[in-house]
Parts: structure tokens; sequence; C-alpha cells
């Protein structure tokens, strides 16, 4: 990897308001190389949901779906000399929770062993665990790094709730600027259930803190019911008057009621059994009208809208739909293959570029922290070795002796002020204790001036201890465990030929990966079902065939499979996918498994259930 350029962030708008222990300020990001892994083209636009033409306004601006940290993908819009005009973020709430998505077997629908339910468990997207100051660093650089993306005229809408969020409106003056506070957004969402084992009021809303750079922002006014017209003359109501198009494709006037929108938004969340929610299935998924009313108050057509978080793409895609530009971002591997596919469906052109700095993950960094420790020959809970919550673990040895593990972990970088942090507890550990063998230091990223040269000589400098501290980056841990880890799945296909075309047959698909789960799935629920015998007095015949029976993959394995692709320009190092071939199954449908083709020259691209993706050279069938 090459040495990243850097560029400087500019210092926070307002005075510092918010102190705490080992609070950064951060005066820089660092910009990695970045590179077009695919490129989406549409043979024809959508129609815009407004019914507008699209505007000549950024007609050049290719829009971006990112995979990468909000910091790098900034970097690169300041090396690109891009300017966004809005900028929606939904980022960590500091919750406090795992979340997860369902894995779901592509077998059309209805199953043999469960019901109509075809998961196999799930995953963890992100953890949303943090220590307060860890994620109040975390986020107040992130904020720096956007503001200086943001044209003069931009506004900015961040979304937490009551974790944290009151700390977030402190940052947020710091870095705009008191002054160009404009609003607080409540988004009430009232059909969530009570949880009746709290006895307080349950929490049916978040908050979305709005903000402008200047005093020449963007602003559209919205009103709060719209009554249609059927091909009614033009209304006035104070000055307003507003097209739009039924059903059929007619033109007809709406009517506002004389009321503007405030800022109280009653906007359902979306439940399981929503069509919003079921099309995608997302976890952190928010609803489209959110985000329309956002993009319609502080937008026009052609602008630049920018989602740091993106999630599911909701903000991207609704965007699209209204004839704005946009750029989508995110770490997680199955956020960018959700996305990806959502704007696809909706008609949007588009390419996706890949940060290459230097971290490699296992599908997402609440992934890799969890898999991370399992890599670790002889590794031990800090509980197991008496150690303090400072450590992560550590590695056990003969006689008692043991290795100190840090994880520094994805949100943070190693730096020479927390290199002095680790060293104070290192210092510790040598006085607590003999059986202290050495120490391990493993880092995702890292100032570059840091290495195990500079590791030993503050060593010899404190002239504190004599451990031998290793210093290991994620990507070398990584690479020496990946057969254990990154298993490649496996596929056997067919080519023949069939008159004109090419015929194309997924004759076999095996993943280790899912097997695995599969295996873990079947023993939690048959463990389940002898559990529940021993409080059974007897069983009828009926209770017994809703036993459950296990998971077997089938010969061919395509329910393993959630979507294929085919690349048959084949320009080298970028993939552009044949639209017109794309299979993607949703959660009760299937793939077809075989497809035809005008040529014998291709890639195809197979996606698991899980978001693990093959490519297989038509050279090699």
């Amino acid at each position: 990897m090459k040495k990243p350029r850097t560029y400087n962030l500019t210092p926070a708008k307002g005075q510092a308001l918010l102190n705490f222990q080992g609070r950064r300020m951060p005066d820089s990001v660092d910009l990695y190389e970045t590179e077009v892994i695919e490129e989406v083209r549409q043979k024809k636009q959508a129609t815009l949901l407004d019914g507008e033409k699209q505007q000549e306004l950024n007609a050049d601006f290719r829009n971006l779906v990112i995979h990468g940290d909000c910091l790098s993908a900034c970097a690169y819009l300041k090396s690109e000399n891009i300017k966004v005009d809005l900028v929606y973020i939904d980022p960590p709430f500091a919750s406090g929770a795992n979340y997860a998505k369902k894995i779901y077997l592509r077998n059309g629908g209805k199953t043999p062993f469960d019901s109509d339910d075809t998961s196999i468990g799930e995953e963890i997207m992100y953890g949303d665990i943090w220590q307060k100051e860890d994620y109040l660093n975390w986020l107040y650089e992130r904020l720096l790094a956007i503001r200086d993306v943001m044209s003069e005229t931009a506004s900015i809408y961040v979304h937490l709730d009551w974790h944290i969020g009151h700390y977030g409106k402190i940052l947020m003056d710091e870095i705009i600027g008191e002054d160009n506070f404009r609003n607080e957004v409540i988004w009430y969402y009232p059909n969530k259930i009570p949880d009746k084992r709290k006895p307080l009021f349950t929490n049916c809303s978040d908050f979305i803190l709005f903000y402008s750079k200047s005093d020449e922002q963007i602003f559209n006014i919205l009103y709060r019911d719209i009554k249609p017209h059927k091909r009614a003359k033009e209304v006035k109501i104070n000055g307003i008057k507003q097209s739009v198009r039924d059903e059929n494709g007619n033109v007809v006037y709406a009517e506002y009621d004389k009321s503007m929108l405030d800022n109280v938004w009653n906007i359902p969340s979306l439940a399981g059994s929503s069509k919003e929610k079921h099309e995608i299935d997302y976890t952190t998924q928010k609803p489209e009208l959110l985000l329309k009313r956002i993009i319609e108050a502080s937008s026009n057509t052609g602008m630049i809208i920018a989602d740091f978080f993106g999630g599911s793409g909701t903000t991207a895609k609704i965007a699209h739909d209204f004839g704005r530009r946009f750029i989508t971002c995110d770490v997680g591997i199955n956020a960018i293959q959700t996305s990806r596919d959502r704007l696809r469906k909706a008609g949007a052109e588009f390419d996706i570029l890949k940060i290459n700095d230097g971290v490699r993950l296992f599908r997402n960094p609440a992934q890799t922290t969890e898999k991370i420790f399992t890599l670790i020959d002889g590794y031990k809970n800090r509980t197991d070795l008496g150690l303090g919550e400072f450590w992560d673990g550590g590695i056990a040895g003969t006689k008692g002796a043991f290795v100190p593990v840090k994880f520094i972990g994805l949100d943070k970088k190693l730096t020479k002020q927390l290199v002095d942090v680790i060293l104070e507890e290192i210092y510790q550990v040598e006085e607590s204790s003999d059986d202290a063998e050495g120490v391990k230091i493993i880092y995702a990223t890292k100032d570059l001036d840091i290495d195990q040269h500079y590791i030993n000589a503050e060593l010899r400098k404190s002239g504190k201890s004599t451990l031998k501290v290793d210093l290991v980056s994620l990507d070398e841990l990584l690479g020496q465990k990946a057969e254990a880890l990154f298993t490649p799945d496996s596929a056997e296909i067919e080519m023949k030929k069939d008159g004109k075309y090419w015929k194309v047959e997924i004759k076999r698909y095996f993943s280790s990966y899912l097997k695995s789960k599969i295996d873990e799935f079947n023993a939690k629920k048959v463990k389940k079902d002898e559990k529940e015998e021993l409080f059974e007095n007897g069983t009828t015949e009926e209770e017994k065939q809703k036993k459950f029976t296990p998971i077997k993959i089938s010969k061919n394995g395509l329910e393993l499979i959630e979507s294929v692709q085919f690349d048959t320009i084949l320009k080298k190092n970028v993939w552009t996918s044949n639209l017109d071939l794309e299979d993607k199954a949703g959660v009760k449908e299937k793939i077809k498994g075989v497809y035809r083709l005008t040529t014998d020259k291709f890639r195809m691209k197979i996606r698991n259930i899980a978001g693990d993706e093959i490519v297989i050279e038509s050279a090699d069938i």
C-alpha cells in the first residue's frame, strides 16, 4: 500500500464546549488509494417521481457508492474538490446494542423444517457498544471531516436519539457553530410496541439535529397535508401551487393545508410486515418518507446529497427518485451490497469505489472484532487471566505465564498519545505480576511514524519495563489466518452451446461457512427439542410431526445463493454488470440457476446469502 496523502482539517468554528478525559483534537485526514470496482449503467433513466425533467446542475457528476470509512470518503471528496449540498447521517447511537441481520435460505418460500421461516440464524452487522469518550472522539473527527466537504449553502441533518444525542448537539455547536443551528426535528414513530417490563414511558422518538453552514442555506417550505384535485385548475393558497401526477400519469394540482409542516414528524417506523421493510430487510433501515422530507426541504433538483453512514441506501435512493445526485458510503460489505441492489433496481447509474486503506475486514467491523481473537492460539479472556478492563485478553502460557493482548479497535487509530497510554498500562502489569512474558498490540490503522522500532525506542527511553512488546497489524494477522477465516466458496459451472446462445448452468454450489452456520442452527434446534421433551408427560403423534427436522443442503446448493451477476464487457479491474442477466432472489424466492448468454466470454459473480462473493471467469469453466 502506498503512503497516503494527508489533508488538513479546518478547525471547529465555535469554541470548545465539551471537555472530557482523552479528548482528541484531530487536524488532518489521510487519503488512501481509491479504485472504481464496479460501474452500473442503465439503458434508460428512470422517470423522476416528481415528474420534473432532469436539470443540468451537476450533470457530469457520477453518483458514488463508496466502500470505506467516512473519514477516507471525505478525504477522497476533498482530493477531487467535490462539495456536497446536503448531508444526512444516521451514525451509531452508542446504544449499547449489537445489530444483527437474519440469514435466509433462498428456496422459494415454505420449508419443511420450520414453518415458512427460512432463516438459519443471525449475524452481527455492527456493534454499537462504546465507551462514551471513545464515541465522542470518533464522532467529532467525522463531523469535522464532513463539514469540510459541505458547500457554503449546504445543510446537515444528524440523526441521533436519547443515548448520546445531547452530547452530539454540543459537538455540532462547536463544529458548525451555535448560530448555525436551525432546528431539532422530532421523528415520532407511534407504532412501537411498549415494553411492559419497564415501568417508564416507552421511547417512541428519535431526534434529528438540523444545521446549515451559513445563512445562505437552501430551504423549501413543506406543508402538512396534500389534498389533490382531479384535473382541477391551478390552485393557489398563500401563493403556493404544486403540480403532481395521479396514478394514470395525468397532471393534477394539489391544494395544501394552510399550516406549514412543523418540527414533529409522525412517521411510522418500518415494521417487519411493511412492504418497504420486507423488500430491503436491513436492520437499521429508515422510512423513505423521512428522507423525502429532508431532501425536499433542504435541496433542489440536481444538487449532491451525501450520506456517510449509508446502511441500506435509503438516502441515495430517495435522492435519485427526486432528481438529485448522491454519494453514499459505508464500511460494511452487506450495506454496500444492499445499497447497490436497491439503487440498481431504482434505475440509478453510479460507480462503486473501494478505499484501499490496508484494513482487511471479515464482512464488517463487528464480525471482524468477534473473529479476531479466535485466530490467536492460546487466547483467553481477561477474566481468566486476572487482567484489568484495559486489556482485551491474553495468550496463556505454561505455569501461569501469559501475554496480555490489546486490540486498538477499528474505530480508532494508533497514535503517539495512545501509545503513551498503553505503555503506562504495560508498566502496571509488570509491577503487579511476575508471570507476564510480553505484550501484544494489534492495530487496524496507525500513524505512519509508529512502528516496532518506535515502540522499542519508547520502552528503552522510559526504562520502566523489560517486557517485549510486539506490534501486529490486523491485516497481517488476518493474512496469516486467511485459510481459516476467508475460505472461499466453490461452484461447479457448466457451459454449453445452445443454438445462437450459450447456456450457463450452476450445477453445484457450496459454502463451508454456511455449512457451519447450518450445523450450528441444527444443533441448537435439536438441543431445544430434547430439552422440551424432559418436561413432557406424553407426546402425541401430531406433536411428533412438529418436531424439528434438521436442515440439509440440497444437491445443487442453490438455496445458498442470493444473487448472480454477469460481466460481458470485461473492462480491466472494473466490474460492469449486464443488468439484463442479473438474477436476485428475495427472501421468499430462489435464483434461476440457468442463464442464456450471447457470448462465451464473460465473468460470473455469485453472492451467497451471507454476502460473500466469488468471481468465475468463463475461460476457467
